[in-house]
């Protein structure tokens, strides 16, 4: 009994790896591509504040909304290169308006591995900013170096996302990744981010989602969330919308980081739509839904809450 029940899964699985390999419904007319790297390494904007420069890489060679956008911020002594020992690292960001000001949910920063000037973090564009002089976002930056304090402050746009519409497959090409997504809970704006990872493999990955909500002192605090449940169905829209074996895969809440944590098994190469669901603790869909079936028993109808990402 043993060996039907593994010479059926072993049928099913190479299946699964035939129809992936398949030609048959992958596009044809151009690359699957977004306009991003998964290296931290573009130069995005950059200040001099005193004998100091400040630089700021990120994934995109310009920032667009909404997005969890990863940053790696470099303090450099402009008198002493050799002068790298920076402490108290802090950011700080906010979005500036002719009526109002907000800030938004981030990751604050953390020093670089093997590195005393080059801090890492994450900040989550929840809007565009297209104007420099009455709609913009603000990063400020803090450290020491020595007996100095460096506070700067760099302003900067973030124009609208373009994201894949879920009417049109080829507008796959040339999408940016969705990597932040909204929802409302009793009135209350959430966030759903999806946190940057370098590289994906064909196989079992690591993913991390955090989720946030507006405080209720007018968006200048985007405490996290840990009392909801997040799954994710993954599904290749452009190769006949099919999944992966494990199916819909449940994060598991993480009290230390304040993550919700889970293994994506991707099965190629390719784009990828994590459909998205989020259910409260007693399992009520709240915001989402699941992927459902066309007209032809096909389940090619997803829903309209997701995140992406290609690799």
């Amino acid at each position: 009994m043993k060996k039907l029940i593994y010479f059926a899964l072993t049928i099913i699985t190479l299946g699964l790896t035939t129809s992936c390999t398949s030609d048959d419904n992958a596009m044809d007319k151009g690359p699957t591509t977004n306009p991003d790297t998964s290296e931290v390494t573009t130069k995005v904007l950059e200040q001099k504040t005193g004998n100091y420069t400040v630089t700021i890489y990120s994934n995109v060679k310009e920032f667009y909304a909404p997005s969890t956008t990863p940053i790696i911020v470099e303090f450099k002594d402009d008198n002493d290169p050799s002068n790298k020992d920076f402490k108290e690292v802090s950011m700080n960001i906010m979005m500036h308006m002719p009526n109002h000001s907000h800030s938004a949910p981030m990751v604050q920063l953390t020093p670089v591995a093997n590195s005393t000037n080059k801090f890492y973090g994450e900040i989550m564009f929840i809007m565009a900013g297209t104007n420099l002089d009455n709609n913009y976002w603000e990063i400020e930056l803090k450290a020491k170096n020595k007996d100095t304090q460096i506070n700067t402050k760099l302003k900067t746009l973030a124009r609208g996302g373009k994201f894949y519409d879920r009417e049109n497959i080829v507008s796959i090409q040339g999408s940016d990744r969705r990597t932040l997504e909204t929802f409302n809970v009793n009135g209350v704006k959430h966030f759903a981010a999806l946190h940057h990872t370098d590289k994906f493999i064909v196989g079992k990955n690591d993913i991390t989602v955090s989720l946030y909500k507006k405080g209720d002192d007018m968006g200048m605090t985007f405490p996290e969330v840990d009392n909801l449940i997040v799954t994710i169905d993954p599904r290749m829209p452009d190769m006949g919308n099919h999944g992966v074996l494990e199916g819909i895969i449940t994060f598991e809440y993480n009290a230390n980081t304040k993550q919700h944590e889970g293994k994506l098994p991707l099965s190629m190469t390719g784009y990828w739509f994590l459909n998205l669901v989020i259910k409260d603790q007693a399992g009520e869909i709240i915001a989402g839904q699941p992927v459902k079936e066309d007209a032809n028993g096909n389940q090619t109808i997803n829903g309209d809450k997701f995140l992406d990402l290609l690799f």
